[in-house]
């Protein structure tokens, strides 16, 4: 009978980038494929995006600018393997033939990296950032130091966190923060440690500690806050980081009673006095584990963040008792989705009052406060995120 060939790895992450590329993120692409195959895709579809703009520079000497994208993307998945796989070389390079063949384009991808292989030792990578991204990391961070630590962390395996529900004396942070080396640890949940701190740090201002998390799942912020004894409701409109949440929540044996709402289209009949928002964003404060991230800046989407994010914080302060606090949180150091929204949210309502938060993690500009990423360096790093306090007055 027929012999069905195997999709080799090249095949799986030329299919895995077209789908990034378009939009989905790195998790989801992965998650499609089977178990043993996840964490080798994972780790080099990291280090191709990492070393997106590398890859662009080493190429510049080898092809012309009318080469198709497509040939690109090939030759650019070829050359993180060579570098940052342990694949052999012949191996990658009779797989990415094969590829080309597809595109009709076998000859060109085989004396390229015929003669890529021939200066194997003379190629060096340098540290070159996406430009787009690096414009809008030094409009909010103006101090070299965090410039320069930011620029290495894009190119560095990022440390994982885990989170303890109890304290525990040998955490290396606030009592409840551990390395996540390979096996979560019992009683313990996957939060960054930026993450943490933002919720550490704003817990206070919730003096009702009965809470409505607007935007729960996969449900991080609600574990953490449930763990320090405040009665969570969460909604989140999707049903697949819902599920998340729930594997989580079964996982820790907590109990957060977890509903699939619209947060935008439902009509609530009561107010509260402690709302959580953490709004849909870009996610660029992620870059570190999410480097596609970097190249995904694209103003019009960010814009269309910034709608769904304003509006969502209108609707938050509708249902919002006098005296009460909103806390705004995104996974985002874009000015558009950060200091902006809290601008014209303060612009248009003259009844809202912002707070000061008392952390010396972070750093405050104009209406919110941004994790400093050097003030975890010592303990691995952390995502960059924004936060701000409202309080309706």
């Amino acid at each position: 009978g027929l012999k069905i060939s195997k999709p080799t790895d090249i095949t799986n992450l030329f299919i895995s980038i077209k789908k990034i590329d378009q939009g989905s993120s790195i998790d989801h692409v992965v998650s499609q494929f089977p178990k043993v195959k996840r964490n080798f895709l994972f780790l080099v579809i990291q280090e191709y995006y990492r070393n997106y703009e590398n890859n662009n520079k080493i190429l510049l000497n080898y092809v012309h600018d009318k080469t198709p994208k497509n040939i690109l993307t090939l030759l650019k998945i070829s050359l993180t393997l060579l570098y940052f796989s342990n694949k052999p070389q012949y191996a990658i390079v009779n797989d990415a033939v094969q590829e080309g063949k597809n595109l009709k384009k076998e000859k060109l991808v085989n004396a390229v990296l015929r003669n890529i292989l021939r200066n194997k030792n003379k190629i060096k990578y340098g540290k070159f950032i996406y430009p787009n991204f690096k414009r809008v990391l030094d409009k909010i961070f103006s101090s070299d130091s965090i410039r320069n630590y930011i620029y290495s962390t894009i190119f560095t395996k990022p440390k994982n966190y885990q989170i303890s529900l109890i304290d525990n004396q040998k955490a290396i942070y606030k009592k409840r923060v551990f390395i996540l080396e390979k096996k979560i640890m019992k009683e313990c949940f996957v939060q960054d440690i930026g993450n943490f701190e933002v919720i550490y740090s704003v817990r206070k201002f919730f003096k009702d500690k009965t809470l409505i998390d607007v935007c729960a799942a996969p449900g991080g912020k609600s574990i953490l806050l449930n763990s320090f004894d405040y009665n969570v409701i969460a909604i989140d409109n999707s049903q697949s980081q819902i599920n998340k949440f729930k594997e989580n929540l079964d996982r820790l044996n907590v109990n957060i009673n977890i509903q699939k709402v619209d947060f935008l289209k439902a009509q609530f009949t009561q107010k509260y006095n402690s709302i959580l928002l953490d709004a849909p964003c870009s996610a660029l404060g992620t870059f570190r584990r999410n480097p596609d991230v970097t190249l995904k800046i694209d103003q019009s989407k960010i814009k269309k963040h910034q709608k769904i994010q304003i509006q969502m914080i209108e609707k938050s302060l509708k249902i919002l008792n006098k005296k009460g606090f909103l806390v705004y949180i995104v996974c985002s150091f874009h000015p558009f989705e950060t200091i902006e929204v809290i601008d014209k949210i303060m612009q248009k309502h003259k009844n809202i009052k912002l707070h000061k938060i008392n952390s010396h993690k972070m750093i405050k500009r104009q209406s919110g406060y941004f994790i400093n990423p050097l003030s975890f360096k010592e303990l691995g790093g952390s995502d960059i995120f924004f936060v701000s306090v409202l309080e309706k007055i």
